[in-house]
C-alpha cells in the first residue's frame, strides 16, 4: 500500500509540506518517499476536484524529476502547516511501520526498537527505556521486557496519532 494512503488511514491529513519531507527528509526523519508513490497519490486525487486541482495537475504531468522536485519545494513553501507536526507524521507513519514488522526474537526486537528511537534522537517523551548498566543490560534483554517496550511503544503511537490528528 502507498505510504500516503497508509497515512491517511492513520487520520493524517497530507500536506504538500509532508510530501515534501517525505522526498527529501528532514532533521532526523530520513526521505521514505519515492516520486511514483506521490505520483500514484496524486492521480487518485483528480477523483476529487477542488483548490489544490492545478498544482496536483502540474505535477502529475512533470516529466523532469529536478523541475518535480521543485514545484513541490515551492508548493511546500507555501504551505502553512506546522512543519514540526508533518515531520511527527512521517515519524509515527516509521514506527508503526517498525512495529508491524518487529522481529518476535526479544534480543533483535529490543535492538531494533533502541535502534529506532536513536535515529530519532532519542527525544525526553521517548516512550522507549534505554538500558544503563551491565546489571540492567543482563535482564534488559528478556521477553518480558520486549513485550512491556512493543506495548509501551505501541500505547504511544496511538497517544502520538490522536495528537496529531486533534491539532490540525
Amino acid at each position: 500500500m502507498n505510504k500516503l494512503h497508509i497515512l491517511e488511514s492513520l487520520g493524517f491529513k497530507i500536506t504538500w509540506r509532508l510530501l515534501q519531507i517525505g522526498v527529501k527528509g528532514y532533521c532526523e526523519i530520513p526521505p521514505v518517499l519515492t516520486r511514483n508513490e506521490i505520483l500514484e497519490y496524486l492521480g487518485d486525487l483528480l477523483n476529487n476536484i477542488d483548490s489544490q486541482t492545478d498544482y496536483v495537475i502540474s505535477l502529475i504531468c512533470e516529466e523532469n524529476p529536478l523541475e518535480f522536485n521543485k514545484m513541490l519545494e515551492k508548493y511546500a513553501e507555501n504551505d502553512w502547516c506546522d512543519i514540526n507536526i508533518q515531520k511527527r507524521k512521517w515519524r509515527a507513519y516509521l514506527l508503526k511501520t517498525l512495529l508491524d514488522n518487529l522481529s518476535r526474537d526479544p534480543l533483535q526486537g529490543l535492538l531494533e526498537l533502541m535502534e529506532f528511537w536513536l535515529a530519532m534522537g532519542k527525544p525526553d517523551y521517548c516512550p522507549h527505556t534505554f538500558p544503563t548498566n551491565v546489571t540492567i543490560k543482563k535482564d534488559y534483554f528478556t521477553e518480558a521486557t520486549y513485550n512491556l517496550l512493543v506495548k509501551k511503544n505501541r500505547d504511544w503511537l496511538n497517544e502520538e496519532i490522536a495528537e496529531i490528528i486533534g491539532s490540525e
